[in-house]
């Protein structure tokens, strides 16, 4: 088993065990990397809570819309003072991004140069460059400059126009269906427990961290799959005939199908658990800040 090339620091947070979970003893970090991880985490946080709390809404008829991540963002843009959440969501996902950068970087996690720390700190990159030009878009709103949409259906017309496109988009859907059945193992294992300050937290605190990851993480598990799955579809027959290409489609198909209200009820909710978790990362996560 290899080991990180950064050194392990003996964490003075380490000695609660919980439920079998025991606080990790991870590398040490800078204290900038604390900042950019715990303004990124919750800033993501809000976006997913607003995206699962607009669903829930229109689910019980209470208003709301079926919205992603850019939808969402919009409606943060409406609210008082829209410019300015909307300029300090787009730092927080900027910050997100650059911890994501900095965990493959520097190792932060203690995930080694093995193949499977190596695939690991890959996915550390691809998922904070998701989250940049989502940083982007909440940036473009807060300065009120004018954004196209429909380019992720433009996107998959043109793949799906040769062979090796939809190789492509192909390879693209088995990517992300991949990384729905991560999440739900993710879900099962409920290691994320490992990461947080055990012993600064209560014990309330503590047990809502574990079943907002659990059902948060199998939630967006879900819907990974469903995009990946529609990807696949599209890939194979090399016709689009559903537009499945982000989470808001997901959420679309989960409405329409029988006991849709039900379902998206449930969607919405497992949506605002990730992003409970997602917030508590930022708050309760340990960093091991070096003392030089």
């Amino acid at each position: 088993m290899a080991t990180s090339t950064s050194t392990l620091a003996a964490s003075p947070h380490d000695t609660l065990t919980w439920r079998g979970f025991k606080t990790a003893s991870l590398p040490d970090v800078p204290h900038w990397v604390e900042l950019l991880g715990r303004a990124g985490y919750i800033a993501k946080g809000v976006v997913y809570f607003v995206v699962g709390y607009l669903a829930f809404q229109l689910a019980i008829g209470a208003g709301g819309q079926i919205s992603g991540a850019r939808g969402a963002i919009r409606e943060i843009g409406q609210q008082p003072f829209g410019r300015v959440l909307l300029g300090l969501i787009a730092i927080g996902l900027f910050g997100y991004t650059a911890w994501r950068l900095v965990q493959a970087g520097k190792d932060t996690e203690g995930d080694g140069t093995d193949a499977k720390g190596i695939v690991k700190r890959i996915g550390y990159v691809i998922s904070g460059l998701s989250y940049v030009l989502l940083g982007f878009f909440a940036a473009s709103l807060a300065l009120g400059i004018a954004t196209s949409s429909g380019q992720s259906d433009a996107h998959q017309s043109f793949l799906l126009g040769s062979l090796w496109g939809r190789a492509i988009l192909g390879v693209v859907g088995a990517v992300v269906v991949g990384a729905g059945i991560a999440f739900g193992y993710k879900a099962y294992k409920a290691k994320f427990m490992e990461k947080y300050d055990l012993a600064a937290m209560s014990e309330k605190m503590r047990s809502v961290a574990l079943y907002s990851g659990r059902v948060g993480l199998a939630t967006r598990g879900v819907a990974f799959l469903l995009i990946g799955g529609f990807l696949l579809n599209s890939a194979v027959q090399g016709a689009s005939s559903e537009d499945v290409t982000g989470l808001a489609d997901a959420l679309a198909v989960i409405a329409a199908q029988s006991y849709g209200k039900v379902l998206l009820a449930m969607t919405g909710f497992g949506l605002m658990c990730y992003a409970v978790h997602s917030i508590m990362r930022g708050w309760f996560r340990v960093f091991n800040v070096s003392k030089v």
